[in-house]
Formats: C-alpha cells, structure tokens, sequence
C-alpha cells in the first residue's frame, strides 16, 4: 500500500522553514540585547610587569649546576644553584694576620708614645773654677801673677758660669684623636674584608630568598660571576600584574573593583582593576620632573593595573603580551 507524503513534506518545508528564520531572528535578537546591555572593551596595549627578586651570588666564583628550570615553583630556602668560589684558606690566613696586626696597632696607638726631651740645667759656674779664680786675685795683691794671668782665670770662670749643663728627660705623650680614628678604621676594614672572605668560602650553594617561580637569565653552568650579579630571578602574585593602557578621554569607563578578562600566553583569566593611574605627562614643561621619563611610550597614557589571580601560572612571565577585555 503506497502512502503519499508529499503533502506533509510540503507542510513541513513552508512552516519549517519559517521556523528557522524565527529562530535566527530570535537568536540574533539575543544577542543584540545581550551586547548592547553587556558591553565590551578590548585593550591590546597590555603587558605583565612587575618586580621580581632577583637572587644574586655572595661571591666571585663559577656556576657548577643549577638546580631549577625555568618556570619551575619553588620554596624559600630551596637550593637554586651551586657555584665554586675563589677564594683560598691562604687568603683567609693573611686577612686574619691583617686583623691581628691591626689590633696590636690601635692598642699601641691609645697607650700613646714616649719621647725624651732635652732639659738645660743652669750653672754658676764649678766650686774649682771659683777656688782657683780666688786664689788668682791673691796672687795678684801680692804681685805674684800678671792682671792678663788674672784676666783669663776671670773669663774662664765666667764662661763655665754662662754654659751650663744639658740632660734628658723622659715624658709620656697621648695620642691624638685623630690618630686613635685612623687606627680603628684600619681594623674595622680589615675585620670587613676578612668576614667577605670566610662568608664568600661558604657561599657555594644559592637558595630561594622568597618563594614563587623561578625565571632563568641567560646564565649557565660554567660561566664566570661575580659578587651580587644576578643569577635568577623569582615572581610572585604579589609582586606582579596586569598594565594596560588607555586614552585619558575614556578614564570615564573605569572603576576600581571593576570586572574584566584578559589572556597572556593563550589562557584566560579572569580579575577586577585594582588601580587606575593618571597620566605621567612628558612635556618640556615637566621633562626634567622626578620620576618622569621623557621616553616612556606610555607616560600620555591612562594605566590600568589588574591583580594577577593567587594561583600563579607559568605565562605570567615579565613583559608578557595581554588582551584585557573590560566588561562596560
């Protein structure tokens, strides 16, 4: 028995097909109302920027391993990297004997120094110049000897009076104030370089002083470094976030506490303005102000910073590029 279903075939064309263009008036009619009441701001102009740690070696030396990858979390305390000092226990031995001498130099210097001073003890001449002189003045009352004879035993006497006598006398004399602070500072600088040396022989392991994730520089095993280089660095939730920059003719936009998402590496996340900064300026009127940096590309512009999520992610890594979508 044969059915004909041309009928409902037909049916189904002229009112399904009516359906469908309801339908999709319908559905874009949703989505009118749903952008026009829930509207959407794309800022481009976005980067994560921060303040990492930088984590730094206490010593000249050589790395020998690091320890940690790039990206990886860590621990405070956690070791990062070995490296292998310069410095000698020769060395230390000398700072130390530089130590000693040193002290024994400031003692010497506060018990002052004795010198001796010459002392001229005046004379009225010997009681045997004065004898013979007498005995010269009789001879002459009697005729015995010359007035020259005389004469010369009077000068004599005389000069012997005049001369006097000279001797030493021991005195104490206290150092100066001055030399007394240029002692101390010798020991002080050689007790500073004694403890930089026995702290750089121990300074063969470089821990995390924070914890967070860690981002590799460019340094690698066998490479020279010095004391206070930087070896690593380490970020935080607290210690970065989103910066996106606007212009100042729509600041009206924006509200602290405000709603938005963003993407950084192919993920999106979700947070809210936790900061909205005017615009530094970098005119000729004020190019010369502190803190203002004439080539900053984004001083004319308003900044808007967004708290990075407490769960950190590996994408957040400095001066990553982000799309900020700002709910309106």
């Amino acid at each position: 028995m044969e059915v004909d279903i041309s009928r409902t075939v037909n049916r189904f064309l002229k009112y399904g097909l009516v359906g469908l263009i309801a339908g999709a008036v319908l559905c874009s009619g949703i989505v009118w109302w749903y952008q026009s009441s829930h509207k959407v701001l794309t800022l481009v102009d976005a980067a994560v920027v921060g303040n990492a740690v930088g984590v730094r070696s206490r010593a000249n030396g050589t790395i020998t391993t690091i320890l940690v990858k790039d990206g990886e979390s860590v621990k405070t305390g956690q070791s990062l990297a070995n490296i292998e000092v310069k410095v000698s226990e020769e060395q230390i031995k000398q700072l130390a004997q530089s130590v000693e001498l040193a002290k024994q130099n400031l003692a010497q210097v506060r018990q002052g120094t004795t010198v001796s001073r010459p002392v001229v003890i005046e004379s009225g001449g010997s009681a045997q110049q004065a004898a013979q002189l007498e005995r010269m003045e009789q001879l002459y009352a009697i005729g015995a000897v010359s007035a020259r004879q005389l004469e010369e035993a009077r000068a004599e006497y005389e000069a012997g009076a005049s001369a006097g006598s000279v001797s030493y006398q021991t005195v104490h004399q206290p150092a100066s104030e001055q030399a007394i602070r240029q002692a101390e500072l010798t020991l002080r600088q050689a007790e500073a370089a004694l403890l930089k040396a026995q702290e750089a022989s121990q300074a063969t392991e470089i821990t995390a002083p924070v914890p967070g994730t860690v981002y590799l520089s460019e340094m690698k095993s066998g490479d020279e470094v010095r004391a206070g280089q930087v070896i690593l660095s380490i970020g935080n939730s607290e210690s970065f976030w989103i910066e996106a920059y606007v212009d100042p003719a729509k600041e009206e936009l924006f509200k602290l506490g405000q709603y938005v998402s963003y993407t950084v590496g192919g993920k999106t996340f979700d947070g809210t303005i936790a900061d909205i900064e005017q615009p530094k300026g970098k005119t000729e009127s004020n190019a010369g102000t502190e803190g203002v940096n004439p080539n900053d590309i984004h001083a004319d512009k308003l900044t808007i910073r967004i708290a990075l999520p407490e769960k950190w992610d590996a994408v957040f890594r400095p001066q990553a590029r982000a799309v900020v979508k700002v709910n309106l």
